[in-house]
């Protein structure tokens, strides 16, 4: 299992807070399953969603098998709809001193 972050922004004018078909679209999304969506995308666990309203950004990081089935969580669950995408392998913290650790030996 592998830890990504789904990292969006889009327009002022796309902006929910400013466009109904952008609204209606988050509105929806309160009804739906998200996390019933995300498995079917081998989307193991959401672990957080993360927004800044006034910049117009978004960080969701989640526990997924394969990036490619992310832009089709992203597709189906309507963030694409309005978002530009960006979908990022991460690592802990604790991961990259352990990298370090291996790559530079005290």
């Amino acid at each position: 299992m592998a830890l990504y972050g789904i990292s969006g922004s889009h327009t002022t004018e796309a902006c929910p807070l400013n466009n109904d078909t952008s609204a209606k679209m988050v509105l929806h999304a309160e009804g739906m399953n998200i996390e019933q969506i995300a498995q079917k995308y081998k989307i193991n666990k959401i672990l957080g969603q993360y927004h800044s309203a006034l910049e117009h950004t978004f960080l969701w990081l989640v526990e997924a098998e394969d990036p490619h089935l992310i832009q089709q969580f992203c597709i189906e669950g309507g963030i694409a709809s309005f978002n530009s995408v960006k979908i990022i392998p991460m690592i802990t913290f604790q991961q990259v001193i352990e990298t370090v650790k291996k790559v530079n030996p005290q």
